[in-house]
């Protein structure tokens, strides 16, 4: 069975390409919203509240970039094209939504006209999950990854959902409330994220001559969802230890590393396509960070590893992984592929610059959690150094920015 065509007219494409280039201006805008992030920590400025620049830059960063550019692959790979165009005013609502949470996340933090807008965001975004449900064409291989990536994406929901009732219970200094905001980002994350993305690239390989079935794909599905869900405990393990919370966490990973490697495992009837320089250098990133993603969650549900869990600088090293080095790169590769990025030396150094910058960020958040490990002191900038990525992960997107091949389209 092949992929069911999308609609390629050259209008249709160009609609596309646009609203992908309005995606990529929001990453660059969290991008830069991350480097005055690391500048207000280093040398923090009157007015500015570093917890309120963050809130802003992980919503832009993954509602506008991430959940954007995932809408304009869903519409155009797993929506039939007669119905496409109908996807298109929630679209830009859910960017209209996102705008406000820019505007009001560093004025005011979580407060009345940003939870407006994220509730906004969070019922298109049930409304898009709803739709995709119930009209994907997508292939019968992909469709299980697919719903279990909607079932992630609504299941998300429950954690931003209960701090407002847990802050009026007087629980917001109780363990429930950063295990609610953990429930959220870990079900996003390693749920809505990886699922979607692996229903991409099956879907994708449909084209390419891959035609063992559903039912090989539904097995390593069945083990990588089983595996997200009780991977969760890890979650929950700084908040309330336990051996039997540590066992299930290192179930889980166990049950993602046996699930990806019956996905990945070679299929003689698959195809992959002749990528060549950039192209395969994030084929290449892509695989080697999901597979260290889930590395790292089974390792770190290991005995005597399980307390870095929970040390903040690993946490965000473990989103910024996925987010930086899993999405962005996969995302990256599909507009190579569909012809939205012009290649050539331009795109190549900002490419390049770009996974430069991220590999320094990983290596400096994990390099506190490895050397307090070892009882040895550090003794490097730590500060200095996340802004020097930062900034040049924003000259590499600029870079980037510059070859998107985007005209001005009627939406």
């Amino acid at each position: 069975m092949t992929s069911v065509p999308a609609d390629q007219t050259p209008h249709r494409e160009a609609r596309l390409a646009y609203r992908f280039g309005v995606a990529w201006v929001f990453l660059l805008v969290g991008a830069s919203v991350g480097a005055l992030l690391r500048l207000v920590t280093l040398a923090p400025q009157a007015g500015v509240v570093p917890g309120h620049v963050l809130h802003a830059h992980s919503h832009v960063a993954f509602l506008g970039w991430v959940f954007g550019a995932f809408f304009l692959a869903a519409q155009h790979h797993f929506v039939a094209p007669e119905r496409s165009r109908s996807y298109d005013a929630l679209w830009w609502f859910m960017q209209l939504a996102v705008v406000g949470m820019l505007a009001s996340f560093p004025a005011q933090g979580y407060g009345i006209v940003s939870i407006t807008f994220s509730t906004l965001h969070l019922g298109a975004s049930a409304v898009f999950a709803a739709r995709l449900w119930r009209e994907t064409v997508a292939i019968p291989a992909a469709r299980f990854h697919l719903r279990a990536a909607i079932v992630f994406l609504l299941l998300s929901a429950a954690g931003p959902l209960a701090l407002g009732p847990l802050a009026a219970l007087g629980l917001r200094d109780t363990a429930a409330y950063p295990l609610a905001i953990h429930f959220y980002l870990h079900f996003q994350t390693n749920g809505w994220f990886i699922f979607f993305l692996i229903a991409l690239w099956v879907q994708l390989a449909a084209k390419n001559g891959a035609s063992d079935g559903a039912h090989r794909y539904r097995f390593s599905g069945t083990l990588l969802v089983a595996g997200c869900v009780l991977s969760f405990a890890l979650s929950a393990l700084p908040q309330v230890p336990s051996a039997w919370l540590q066992g299930i966490a290192l179930a889980g990973g166990a049950a993602q590393l046996a699930g990806a490697a019956w996905l990945l495992a070679p299929r003689p009837s698959a195809k992959q396509p002749a990528r060549r320089g950039i192209a395969a250098v994030l084929w290449r990133v892509v695989a080697a960070a999901f597979l260290l993603k889930l590395l790292l969650q089974f390792a770190v549900a290991l005995p005597g590893l399980s307390e870095l869990a929970g040390q903040r600088f690993l946490v965000v090293a473990f989103l910024h992984l996925i987010a930086l080095g899993l999405a962005t790169p996969a995302l990256l590769l599909w507009a190579i592929e569909r012809g939205w990025l012009r290649p050539g030396p331009l795109l190549t150094a900002g490419v390049t610059l770009y996974l430069a910058a991220v590999a320094v960020t990983e290596v400096v958040l994990v390099l506190p959690a490895t050397f307090a490990l070892l009882s040895r002191p550090l003794g490097l900038p730590i500060p200095a150094l996340l802004l020097t990525a930062a900034l040049a992960l924003v000259v590499a997107l600029t870079l980037i920015s510059a070859t998107l091949r985007t005209r001005l389209a009627r939406s």
